[in-house]
């Protein structure tokens, strides 16, 4: 089975990070991570400054260059986006040909996990996004979100959580977020990160 990602901002990785690392350790699984460019968009919502930041993902991650991965040929099984606004962000701009609706020529199963997490609620604006239409799959992070979603995408949304919180998790088992010259100053104290 193949299973690509589409990150586009590494500072979203963590939205993606542990179903990666579930994807590269299974081994009928053929992994791929693409980061993708993106645009900001100038007042006139024309194309400006394109970034691409495929050199600032960790180690860990084996990135694949967006112009050798031949998407047509590859029609991967699943992907996973994080971008829900295909060309109706009017700060950035995926590259065009990753719009969700282009994507889905090729893709089996695409999947939006949403990059940020909310206290509980979606936000008027999140409820109905235009990739929502065309992907297969909608990501929450609680039941309790799904009923703020659009009727029309109500059978695609499911709530598994969200990596991000997987993230932290690991963070807080592996006690990597607590530097090691702080941890005697803690003792017998609570604080918050």
């Amino acid at each position: 089975m193949q299973v690509v990602f589409f990150p586009y901002k590494v500072s979203m990785w963590d939205s993606f990070e542990s179903i990666y690392l579930t994807a590269k350790a299974d081994k009928n699984c053929d992994v791929y991570c693409v980061p993708i460019p993106y645009y900001d968009r100038n007042p006139d919502k024309s194309f400006g400054q394109i970034h691409y930041e495929a050199d600032k993902y960790p180690d860990y991650v084996e990135v694949t260059d967006w112009q050798s991965y031949d998407l047509e040929n590859q029609s991967p099984d699943i992907a996973y986006i994080h971008n829900p606004y295909d060309e109706h962000n009017l700060v950035t701009s995926v590259h065009p040909g990753y719009y969700s609706y282009n994507l889905k020529k090729y893709i089996g199963t695409l999947v939006y996990i949403p990059y940020n997490v909310t206290g509980g609620m979606i936000g008027r604006m999140h409820r109905s996004l235009p990739a929502y239409y065309y992907v297969d799959k909608i990501i929450a992070q609680h039941e309790r979100q799904i009923p703020f979603f659009d009727q029309d995408v109500l059978e695609k949304v499911s709530a598994f959580g969200s990596p991000k919180f997987d993230k932290v998790i690991n963070l807080v088992v592996t006690e990597k977020m607590i530097p090691d010259e702080w941890k005697p100053k803690l003792r017998d104290k609570v604080f918050f990160l």
